[in-house]
């Protein structure tokens, strides 16, 4: 049998500010201290990225332990076999396994019910994706209207060219709080039947049409956060996956969620809060006992510090929450 080689040392040597160019893991203490509790166990980090939290929870993982770690975004994947070379070479022996799949897939990995000992979600968009004007994450660049994690949906363009001035404004509502929806749907729809809007600044010249310009900055960003949730089906996958992860988990097995706007945040206090309370009060048929399933850590959500914050400004609007299998 070869022998493993201690890729401890190797793993936060990789950790320089030149690896996290793809992005800062935020909260990275923090929520591998929450979500470790077993370093034999079985856990998922469901959105891998640049490998920040996953070369945490390596570095804890005894060599019976196993990390699945996922991203839709193959480009994540392709960085990820790169960066943990080492581990992935270890054959059978290795602690890591990479997903070009949604974590929603957690769901239906056999053989992991009950054993599984936590989840890590660190939810929205990657500075490295941000930065890669190609994909079309912001408004800064001019670039194809694209916003997809994966080729397998449709690109913002798409959905901008058939859906009615109703259904846009809708999106703009329910996924950018956008208190200018109703306008920017109507300029589109406006637009659309001279030219096509396929490109960032279309978009951008758009809204800043129809936003006063003092609230321009937060309306396009809005905007992008909108329309790239709609594309990319966000919203309805976190909500799914926290709806099944729960009965995966082995008792004491933890769920850490880190989310960057309202939404996503409510959704992970709405879900948490579900399983938590008593089976009667939320009428759920499918379990066969009147006890809650999930015991909650934090009531009001962990945040990063101000050094943190600091060092990385993505990290401002990040809420941490986390709960446990009972």
């Amino acid at each position: 049998m070869r022998k493993r080689k201690n890729s401890s040392k190797s793993y936060l040597k990789k950790s320089s500010r030149e690896d996290y160019d793809y992005h800062l893991p935020v909260l990275r203490k923090e929520a591998v201290d929450w979500l470790i509790t077993d370093s034999n166990g079985i856990y998922i980090d469901g959105t891998v990225g640049g490998g920040g939290h996953a070369a945490e929870i390596l570095r804890r993982l005894a060599s019976g332990g196993k990390l699945l770690a996922f991203d839709l975004d193959k480009e994540a994947i392709d960085y990820c076999n790169v960066k943990f070379s080492d581990e992935l070479q270890s054959g059978e022996q290795s602690r890591l396994v990479l997903f070009n799949e949604s974590y929603s897939k957690a769901c239906s990995i056999e053989n992991i019910e009950g054993k599984l000992k936590g989840l890590l979600l660190d939810l929205g968009v990657s500075s490295r994706q941000l930065d890669i004007r190609e994909k079309g994450f912001t408004h800064r660049e001019n670039a194809a209207l694209d916003l997809r994690f994966s080729p397998s949906y449709q690109p913002a363009e798409a959905l901008l060219a058939v859906a009615k001035e109703e259904e846009i404004a809708e999106v703009l509502r329910k996924y950018g709080e956008e208190p200018f929806a109703r306008a920017i749907a109507r300029r589109i729809v406006l637009i659309r039947r001279v030219v096509p809007i396929k490109t960032t600044a279309q978009l951008k010249e758009i809204v800043e049409y129809c936003v006063p310009k003092k609230f321009l900055n937060r309306s396009l960003a809005r905007v992008f956060q909108a329309l790239r949730i709609a594309v990319n089906d966000e919203l309805n996958t976190l909500n799914e996956t926290l709806n099944c992860i729960p009965f995966k988990l082995a008792s004491g097995g933890r769920i850490v969620v880190i989310s960057y706007h309202s939404l996503e945040d409510r959704i992970v206090k709405q879900a948490f809060r579900k399983y938590s309370i008593n089976v009667k009060e939320r009428d759920r048929e499918r379990l066969s006992n009147d006890m809650p399933i999930l015991k909650i850590f934090t009531k009001k959500p962990i945040v990063p510090s101000d050094e943190e914050i600091r060092n990385n400004p993505r990290a401002r609007s990040a809420k941490m929450r986390v709960a446990e299998r009972i």
